[in-house]
């Protein structure tokens, strides 16, 4: 009895270190497992980083509308894959200066686009939207295709879909709640034509898995769109940028350069004052001529966009007011390349003449950095 209830007690220590050791083991691969994943996965989105790097490079060479179709189609492709990979939500992709890259505030959405300029100088834009989906933790890709152009009077009020899409650069989404629903408020912008620049308010929501553009949530003096376009001077820089300190969209108000040029919007520019909208809890109220001071009890790290050194630069802006002419202005309201009705030509008594441009080569496409700052449409390569 004894003997065997010894060799019984044996076994079961036996066991138990067995076990024991079974289970640090299994720890230590998990860890190992998972560290090596990690760096696996890195050196793979950094790998294929640099494959998309040169794709856009040879995107931006690209001469002609054919190459330019060809060019950016394999380069369409290959984003398509690598944003699919589970690494790609959250990866910086820092080289594509080229490719907008914006996450939501709740980190659930990303918004990736990109243009491309045609030979006869109008945009096409392209993008993707990423959405996590918390239930299976994975996140879905769905790719924007734009519209043919001259849509904006007709789609003020209209939903519009993936397929269906009016095409801009995206820089800022600002998140806001009604009910239990996320509305994500988006600021994009479109180089539309060699005359006029337009800003964009839009709204992105998700019927499932299905994103839909546009909700009658913004407020205008005639009555509540969908979305907002803000068309003006491609020579004027126009700010509208989400400021949350003031917890508004603040954005510079546009007026034509004279009287007589009212009906043309590639006339419009700033006029040194400013306006904004609020979230109520519902829509997005309008609040014109508001003062954009900063205020003293909270310090604000403005940036400022130097052009010799083509980088940006720190701004001491405590309590100043911002002149919106000043090419080294703040960010927020930065360099308005006015022009001045001196500088025009017979705006009196005659409407306005097209002017003819000549086309750079190899449209290196908008710098994201610089966007808020220049809303620069080309820059030469070096």
């Amino acid at each position: 009895m004894s003997e065997d209830g010894i060799v019984r007690v044996t076994n079961t220590r036996n066991k138990r270190l067995g076990s024991m050791q079974q289970l640090v083991i299994f720890i230590f691969i998990l860890f190992t497992s998972f560290g090596w994943t990690q760096t696996d996965g890195a050196e793979r989105m950094g790998s294929q980083e640099e494959h998309l790097a040169q794709l856009l490079n040879d995107l931006r060479a690209a001469e002609g509308d054919l190459e330019l179709k060809e060019k950016n189609d394999l380069f369409r492709e290959a984003l398509r894959k690598v944003l699919q990979e589970e690494a790609a939500f959250d990866h910086p992709f820092t080289t594509l200066q080229t490719l907008g890259k914006v996450h939501s505030q709740d980190k659930q959405v990303r918004l990736v686009t990109w243009n491309v300029e045609l030979e006869d100088f109008s945009q096409r834009y392209f993008g993707f939207v990423l959405k996590k989906d918390s239930r299976k933790q994975i996140h879905n890709v769905i790719e924007l295709r734009q519209y043919p152009r001259g849509i904006y009077p007709k789609y003020n009020f209209e939903t519009l879909t993936a397929e269906h899409w009016n095409g801009c650069l995206y820089y800022q989404i600002v998140d806001v709640k009604k009910g239990n629903k996320t509305y994500y408020t988006l600021m994009g912008y479109d180089a539309y034509s060699d005359r006029s620049t337009i800003k964009l308010l839009d709204v992105l929501y998700f019927t499932g898995k299905v994103p839909k553009f546009g909700k009658p949530i913004f407020a205008t003096e005639d009555g509540y769109r969908s979305r907002v376009y803000f068309e003006h001077s491609a020579k004027a820089t126009m700010s509208l940028k989400y400021d949350k300190a003031r917890d508004m969209i603040i954005f510079d108000h546009l007026s034509p350069e004279a009287p007589n040029l009212a009906e043309f919007r590639d006339y419009y520019v700033p006029d040194m004052t400013y306006d904004a909208y609020t979230f109520d809890g519902s829509r997005w109220q309008l609040k014109e001529d508001i003062v954009a001071l900063n205020k003293k009890d909270h310090e604000v790290v403005i940036l400022g966009y130097d052009e010799k050194k083509d980088t940006t630069i720190v701004l001491d802006n405590n309590n100043k007011w911002v002149d919106p002419t000043d090419k080294n202005a703040p960010i927020e309201s930065i360099g308005h390349r006015v022009v001045k009705i001196d500088d025009t030509n017979n705006t009196e008594n005659s409407k306005p003449q097209k002017v003819k441009k000549s086309k750079d080569k190899g449209f290196s496409g908008v710098k994201y950095s610089n966007l808020p700052a220049e809303g620069e449409k080309k820059k030469k390569k070096n």
